[in-house]
């Protein structure tokens, strides 16, 4: 069928259709990231570059590397000046969203070729209800997802021969990734082989996207790739650069076929192409452009290369798509109207059983509520002046990235003005003595003791470090009431003293008095027991014992439950001291004392 643009109603059903899905994707994105459910450092990875391209600023801090050495993605340059009037990540996330809904124009124009006009809504829904579309509009944002729409044009342009349509599809997918020029090569030769006319204009595109993706992978990557990129991270295991990796994937075909007989990736083309009802399979010159992205899939070693729910497919799937659409067209000759009932079935059920909206049984509708985290996150954002450099999670960094200089707390500390440490395990671990020996404490332990740090705010799972000031002047510090003699009280170690304690409701407030600096591990055990199990950090965790001086009269308070506040009321309750080793500071120290009311 040579028509490719449907009649009025079905536009109008066509336009409604993509809106509603447009809304849906950017309403997803946006709706973790204004809950502080971001995983993964992309969002914000993406939208520092933008910021700093948007002010002529080259250096990527998260990796510290230039961005030369990352990927080229120029797109990101006006998106990033519109983040200057708004929110770059935010921006980010619906120009991701628009692109999404957008190519499902030039897909609708190929099912109208292949199917008639009911093929518009055939090839819209097939594309806007592939599970890949909904998890990826609602985890994060990505230049390589935004070039699904170019490449929907392109796909359209060589269906339809159009050099137009194939030269200006060409030049968007470039300014989003130069990697996805591979993809753009094949297609133009697709395009070549399948138009005699437009040859000329095929073999041009060819030979611009290939010197692209050449001139960056062999002079501006060598030349300001960072120390460990994704390059090492998905084909390390065969090689150190693009060359080593070719050559030893060539060199070592038994290795290869090891790695390819993987479950996951053996299961992965039906994975993908069951929501397509496998018609792609009846037109498989569309999986030429497809299969430079597939193949990276396949040969990366990357946990979740080869999943249905990451970004690494998507620029695949406007081929796979436009393949299905040929392939339905092609099974209509002989049964018209089962053709395209089966590929929409296909969408749906797909989309029902994996499609990550709310639509869908996998829906993480977890991911894009508030929750106690999203609060106490907000504030910390708040309180980082928007200049200060930080070291941040993965949830906050996306919106922090509009600053100079941030890194990831997993990264090795970078002498910033703000630290934040993620103390969720205190909420998991609470009352049990396995919290002193988590892997996770020790580090907050460390960074607390420090002497040039102080704590200026703590909510949620999350506490916010300013460099260069005593500890004892942060929020820690509330927990030093006074001076008292000390030599008062009942001795629990050599270094602190029980005074006593209160009772408000059920909240029990105990007495110390410091005689000398504590260990930094020092934790508190309560119980009626003469080794109390429970155990809870001094000072709510928020001031070291390390930090305490002779005298100091220093609170901490602790929540009772029902039983433990009725001990205390019957004068029962107990308290002793231990370290990470489980043990009493020293052995001659009690197990613990009687807690005078």
């Amino acid at each position: 069928m040579e028509a490719s643009v449907p009649p009025p109603a079905v536009r109008r059903a066509l336009v409604a259709l993509v809106a509603a899905q447009g809304v849906l994707f950017a309403a997803l994105g946006l709706a973790r990231y204004a809950s502080f459910h971001n995983e993964t450092f992309d969002l914000a990875f993406y939208a520092r570059i933008a910021w700093g391209l948007a002010r002529n600023d080259h250096w990527e801090p998260l990796v510290d590397a230039h961005v030369y050495g990352l990927h080229l993605s120029p797109i990101l340059i006006p998106l990033g000046a519109l983040g200057a009037v708004t929110d770059t990540a935010a921006v980010l996330l619906v120009a991701q969203a628009a692109a999404l809904a957008l190519a499902a124009f030039p897909l609708a124009r190929i099912g109208v070729r292949h199917l008639g006009a009911p093929g518009a809504l055939v090839g819209a829904l097939v594309w806007l209800f592939h599970p890949n579309l909904g998890h990826v509009a609602g985890y994060e944002a990505h230049p390589g997802v935004i070039a699904a729409l170019p490449l929907a044009w392109i796909a359209w342009a060589v269906d339809a021969g159009s050099a137009r349509a194939l030269v200006f599809g060409a030049l968007g997918v470039l300014l989003c990734r130069e990697d996805l020029a591979l993809g753009v090569v094949a297609a133009a030769a697709l395009f070549a082989w399948r138009h005699a006319a437009g040859r000329r204009a095929g073999a041009a595109v060819a030979l611009v996207a290939l010197a692209y993706v050449l001139y960056f992978f062999v002079v501006l990557h060598p030349r300001h790739a960072p120390p460990q990129g994704s390059l090492q991270l998905h084909f390390g295991h065969f090689g150190d650069s693009l060359p080593a990796v070719l050559t030893h994937v060539a060199t070592h075909p038994g290795e290869l076929v090891a790695h390819l007989a993987a479950p996951e990736r053996l299961l992965y083309l039906p994975k993908i192409l069951a929501p397509l009802a496998l018609l792609p399979l009846l037109a498989p010159r569309w999986v030429l452009p497809a299969l430079p992205a597939l193949a990276v899939n396949l040969l990366s070693a990357w946990p979740t290369a080869t999943d249905l729910d990451v970004q690494y497919l998507t620029p695949a799937l406007p081929f796979l798509v436009a393949g299905a659409l040929e392939g339905a067209g092609r099974m209509a000759r002989s049964a018209p109207r089962a053709a395209p009932a089966a590929l929409a079935i296909a969408a749906l059920t797909g989309h029902v059983v994996a499609g990550g909206t709310p639509l869908s049984l996998d829906h993480p509708s977890e991911a894009m509520r508030p929750d106690h985290r999203t609060a106490a996150a907000r504030a910390i954002a708040q309180h980082i002046p928007p200049r200060a450099s930080v070291q941040a999670p993965y949830p906050l960094l996306a919106h922090l990235a509009e600053r100079p200089f941030l890194r990831r707390t997993t990264s090795p500390e970078s002498g910033t003005d703000y630290y934040v440490l993620d103390v969720a395990h205190r909420r998991r671990f609470a009352a049990n003595e396995d919290l002193v020996r988590t892997t996770e404490e020790p580090p907050v332990r460390d960074w607390l003791a420090r002497d040039d740090h102080r704590l200026v705010y703590a909510g949620g799972d999350y506490l916010l470090l300013e460099r260069g000031y005593p500890p004892r002047s942060g929020l820690g510090g509330h927990a030093i009431v006074g001076r008292a003699d000390p030599e008062a009280g009942e001795p629990l170690t050599a270094c602190l003293a029980l005074l006593g304690g209160t009772l408000r409701e059920d909240v029990l407030e105990l007495r110390f008095v410091a005689r000398a600096r504590c260990p930094s591990d020092l934790a508190l055990r309560v119980g009626v027991t003469e080794r109390p199990r429970r155990t809870d950090l001094l000072f709510g965790g928020w001031l070291s014992p390390v930090h305490l001086e002779r005298g100091d009269l220093v609170a901490s308070r602790h929540r009772l439950g029902r039983a433990l506040r009725a001990a205390a009321e019957r004068g029962e309750l107990r308290v002793g001291l231990i370290r990470q080793s489980g043990a009493r500071p020293e052995p001659d120290d009690p197990n613990s004392v009687r807690v005078p009311l």
